[in-house]
């Protein structure tokens, strides 16, 4: 199981589910009794969100439904293979999204295009493979259809990938 994608996207849900407490919070009413018995004083468990240990790379599952596109770079030496995949989802005009990914080498660039005969340039940009994104790749566009994932300037890693989720 790929555990990099999935603490990436557990990653974002924290910040909903706190927006979701403080709902539930003020919504209930100021006369229900107080839960007693069931108040706990242990310590918190760790959470699912913790960041993985340093250097662990692993590719994202390709069929999340959330990714818009994805870019990847296979193996190392002088004939790497990779795969451009678009979809399963499909972008939505006016929603944001965010690029993703994770390296192993030096740094990667990426650019995100539409799919069709212009290739327009949607979101472009680089990190490097020891501080990968953590959000700061967010946008959004007027732009909705298919998008393509291209990996730019990854001559200097052995592994990569880059993707485009929207949730």
């Amino acid at each position: 199981m790929d555990t990099r994608n999935r603490t990436r996207a557990v990653a974002i849900v924290p910040t909903g589910l706190m927006a979701l407490a403080f709902v539930i919070a003020g919504c209930t009413s100021g006369d229900a009794p107080e839960p007693m018995a069931s108040e706990s004083t242990s310590a918190p468990s760790p959470s699912a969100t913790s960041a993985p240990p340093a250097g662990a790379f692993a590719y994202p599952d390709k069929t999340d439904p959330t990714q818009v596109g994805i870019a990847l770079k296979y193996g190392e030496g002088s004939d790497p293979s990779g795969e451009i995949i678009a979809g399963p989802a499909v972008l939505v005009a006016d929603r944001q999204f965010t690029v993703e990914g994770q390296c192993e080498g030096d740094r990667v660039g990426f650019e995100v295009v539409t799919a069709d005969g212009e290739r327009r340039v949607l979101a472009e940009g680089g990190f490097r493979c020891d501080d990968p994104p953590a959000g700061e790749f967010s946008y959004r566009l007027p732009y909705a259809g298919v998008v393509q994932v291209n990996l730019t300037d990854a001559d200097d890693v052995d592994r990569a990938w880059v993707r485009v989720v929207q949730t």
